[in-house]
């Protein structure tokens, strides 16, 4: 029976051929479109996955996407601040800015804790992180700098405005892309060129765990009604 129902399948090679590449098409679309997906996706998490430092973030329990929070306020920060088994908090800074350079672009700007930089990636292409305590200073990913300097090699000590402000370049990152295809920009948070963007401020709270304590120990306690 074997042997007849093989001799059925292959006995048209025309026919035999076309029903595998069919079936394989088919496989390579579905597993196609679901990568598609996945990557969408993951590139909703892309800013959560950058901040290497925290092992814990804080935001409004009735946020549904990174793109769309209630911004904490400083009080909560201390309180935060004052839970067992929290061994450091901050603020984030996320929102939508303008750049320019003459042409401009709509960017993502990121303004993380002034003292320890934490909300910065770690991935450098180029200078460094503690560059941004300088003054009037960002960092930028690599897409960000190819699209304002096309052709360009990476270098630092280029000039952007940035919120009617100008900016000096001080490190390039690699960053992982956005669900949006925009350059990612970083500052300080208390940066002039970022607190002028800050009347609705989507302000997140990443955070580490003291050792000893586990993430869903310490969530549970920030979640709790203070006493």
């Amino acid at each position: 029976m074997n042997f007849i129902a093989m001799q059925m399948l292959t006995g048209d090679r025309a026919k035999y051929l076309g029903l595998i590449f069919a079936i394989a098409f088919a496989s390579f679309l579905m597993s196609h479109q679901t990568a598609i997906f996945c990557g969408l996706m993951n590139r909703t998490r892309s800013q959560i996955l950058d901040v290497a430092d925290a092992s814990i973030w804080v935001m409004d329990p009735k946020t549904q996407y990174g793109d769309e929070t209630k911004a904490l306020t400083d009080q909560d920060l201390f309180r935060i601040r004052g839970v067992e088994g929290v061994q450091w908090a901050t603020p984030l800074y996320k929102g939508l800015s303008r750049a320019a350079d003459g042409r401009f672009r709509a960017v993502f700007l990121l303004g993380v804790d002034d003292s320890s930089l934490a909300g910065a990636p770690r991935d450098l292409a180029l200078g460094s992180i503690e560059a941004l305590h300088q003054p009037e200073s960002i960092a930028i990913d690599r897409v960000g700098f190819h699209y304002f300097f096309p052709g360009e090699p990476l270098q630092l000590g280029r000039l952007l405005d940035l919120n009617d402000r100008q900016v000096k370049i001080v490190a390039i990152v690699n960053s992982r892309a956005p669900f949006q295809n925009l350059p990612v920009v970083y500052s300080r948070f208390t940066s002039p060129a970022t607190s002028s963007t800050r009347a609705q401020p989507h302000v997140l709270r990443p955070g580490r765990t003291q050792p000893g304590f586990t993430v869903d120990d310490v969530s549970r306690r920030i979640q709790a009604p203070p006493d």
